[in-house]
């Protein structure tokens, strides 16, 4: 589960750490006063492209920290697949910088935006009104029944779109034979260069970043030295005379030889002691630091060229050196298929046959435990749909070959298989099913993508879930159904919530509170967790857009509660 967030010069955000509790927890506030930069917060943590405009005014960078409480199991899994060092908690950070560059961390080391959005997008699920809208997609419509299917479905799936990237090189490989051997060998001389270029720099993940931090302290080694030879000067004296450790020294022993007489002189002079040993070895590593720090022109112009030939690198082959690196084992896969249609092309031939041929075996599987997954996940989301308030309606799913043909073949084959899935519902008596993409409003989008998400959740160890914007379009008892649906689902998953409706608000086991103020001038927004029944009720009666004093408003601030706490 996220058990902490922690932002800081986000937007309007000064500072805000919010300490999140097992089950619900909800986040409300007055339109406008700073919801969603919550929302922002938590989508970079799941790797989302940066804006330095982003930034607080004023202030280098922005930071957005989260504290993760993984289960052992899956954190073994994380830690093994990205080298990730295994604590209690995993730490998640990113920084944004005044530049526009964006920089990431997890477990206190600098990773990529892929890998982090691979790693937090298995601890985190985010749903705004742009999931409601890829909700109405065909191929998220497969993958959410995938999710659903468990496991065994996921490993198939792995298996199979290895089989379809290879496919896809082989496919181009062979065409390019079309082209004549001349374009053949052209392209494999092209390769061989690039594979060259890239093995003799004899590149290592992460060393631009670590040799960027070298190079900084190289530039300014002048300054570091200089700053730490004043502080040891200041600290423990120089040839022009003594230091105010000399100074400590004497008032220490005055104050030693006075001791026994009072006991909050005696605190003082304790406090005195434990500060003079803190400041005495401070300058002493003040002076070996200033020691240590050398000028290095040598080292520095070695670290500049190599930062060069990385730069030069990255614009040929990738962003990252994690990217050239893939580039180029990608290039020697490619160059040795090249090789081998250049000797002779009917080995390719045999070898496509036969990854089609258990590309055909795996997808006949596929569609065997999707059947059986979607007529589950119609029945079980049929009944979370009654629980919002559909009462009369229908869910099914209905599953397709990718070409409509019964038989599954070659040519319909796609990276998720041969199979596409379409989502329809009934929500009127009498009608007849429509898909999806026709039929919801945004009230109802909502709901549907609600109760497809508690099936999903219940079928599997879930990630945290974090809904903004899930009660567009709704309020009344349709308000009350959806936040007793995101109490059921909290007590499986995590959940977050986003909202204005004090129906929903009503259910959180830990409510907090975004305000917005202006001081001097600057508006500052603030986030605050509301403690005892007070603060509760007075924000409940805000959500209804009464006075926190008024005694209608209170009344039914307690009613909803009620109703709320039989939920629990």
């Amino acid at each position: 589960m996220l058990s902490e967030l922690y932002i800081e010069n986000l937007a309007v955000i000064p500072r805000a750490e919010l300490k999140l509790k097992p089950g619900l927890n909800v986040i409300t506030g007055e339109t406008g006063a700073g919801k969603t930069i919550l929302a922002h917060a938590i989508s970079l943590l799941l790797g989302t492209r940066a804006d330095s405009g982003l930034i607080r005014p004023g202030a280098d960078e922005a930071t957005v920290e989260a504290v993760f409480n993984v289960p052992d199991g899956l954190f073994g899994d994380i830690a093994g697949e990205f080298d990730i060092p295994a604590e209690e908690d995993l730490i998640v950070r990113r920084r944004i910088s005044r530049d526009g560059r964006s920089r990431a961390f997890l477990g206190g080391r600098a990773t990529t935006l892929a890998v982090l959005e691979q790693v937090t997008g298995r601890l985190l699920a985010f749903s705004a009104q742009h999931e409601q809208r890829r909700l109405m997609l065909a191929s998220r419509q497969l993958d959410i029944l995938d999710d659903y299917a468990g496991p065994r479905l996921a490993d198939l799936r792995d298996e199979f779109q290895i089989l379809y990237d290879r496919r896809s090189v082989l496919q181009e490989i062979l065409n390019n034979q079309r082209h004549g051997s001349e374009e053949r060998e052209r392209e494999a001389e092209l390769l061989k260069f690039q594979l060259a270029e890239v093995e003799m720099a004899g590149l290592l993940p992460g060393e631009d970043v670590e040799l960027e931090a070298e190079r900084q302290r190289l530039l300014r080694s002048r300054e570091l030295r200089e700053a730490t030879a004043e502080l040891a000067a200041v600290l423990s004296g120089d040839s022009e005379g003594a230091g105010l450790m000399d100074a400590l020294s004497q008032v220490l022993a005055r104050l030693e030889d006075t001791t026994g007489i009072d006991r909050d002189f005696d605190d003082l002079t304790e406090r005195l002691r434990k500060s003079f040993y803190e400041l005495e070895e401070t300058g002493r590593g003040a002076r070996d630091y200033s020691e240590s720090v050398q000028s290095d022109p040598a080292r520095l112009a070695e670290a500049e060229e190599r930062l060069d030939l990385i730069s030069q690198l990255k614009r040929k082959y990738g962003q990252s050196v994690e990217d050239i690196l893939a580039y180029a084992s990608e290039a020697g896969e490619k160059l040795e298929l090249l090789n081998s249609v250049i000797e002779g092309g009917p080995a390719l031939d045999l070898e496509l046959a036969g990854i089609e041929s258990e590309m055909l075996e795996l997808a006949s599987r596929m569609r065997d435990l999707r059947t059986e997954a979607a007529s589950r996940l119609e029945e079980e989301a049929g009944l979370h749909l009654r629980d919002l308030a559909f009462q009369d309606c229908g869910f099914e799913i209905r599953l397709s070959r990718n070409e409509g043909d019964d038989e599954i073949n070659a040519s319909a084959l796609g990276r998720g298989g041969a199979d596409s899935a379409e989502f329809l519902v009934r929500l009127n008596p009498g009608m007849p099913p429509s898909p999806l993409r026709e039929t919801a409003s945004g009230g109802e989008l909502s709901r549907i993508m609600l109760a497809i998400k508690s099936a999903v959740s219940s079928s599997r160890e879930s990630a945290t879930l974090v809904f903004d914007e899930i009660d567009a379009g709704i309020g009344g008892e349709t308000g009350a159904a959806v936040g007793a649906k995101l109490k059921s689902l909290s007590g499986n998953s995590q959940t977050i919530c986003i909202t204005h409706l004090p129906q929903i608000a009503g259910f959180a086991d830990a409510h907090f509170s975004v305000s917005k103020s202006v001081d001097d001038g600057e508006t500052i927004t603030g986030v605050t967790r509301l403690e005892g029944d007070e603060q509760i009720v007075d924000e409940l009666c805000r959500m209804m857009g009464s006075k926190p004093g008024d005694p209608g408003a209170r009344d039914h601030v307690a009613s909803l509660r009620k109703k709320a706490a039989k939920a629990k």
